[in-house]
């Protein structure tokens, strides 16, 4: 999941109690997959800050929650939603992924 998240975007926060929520079933997902939680935390961060709020809760709700594949998700997605996922492809560079596993 981290290389396909890597790939389509990053998440970021809204501030809001759905927004908490969603940020927090994000970094659950996402550190049950081998990330640090700073590391995930910053993803969701990045994403939360880019995605439209509609966008943000629905992929909290699938990739979070339900632990939909992220890379179906994505495709499953209409073009100008996938251009909002790749538009956080650059925040999620800076944050700190940890070496893929061999």
């Amino acid at each position: 999941m981290r290389h396909i998240i890597l790939s389509i975007a990053a998440l970021t926060t809204l501030g809001s109690c759905s927004g908490n929520s969603d940020h927090k079933a994000l970094v659950a997902a996402c550190t049950a997959d081998g990330e640090s939680a700073e590391t995930c935390s910053c993803i969701a961060d990045a994403m939360e800050a880019k995605l439209d709020p509609d966008l943000f809760k629905r992929t909290a709700q699938s990739i979070g929650r339900e632990k939909r594949d992220v890379e179906a998700f994505v495709t499953s997605l209409t073009g100008e939603e996938q251009m909002q996922f790749a538009s956080v492809v650059s925040d999620m560079f800076t944050c700190k992924l940890s070496p893929p596993k061999e």
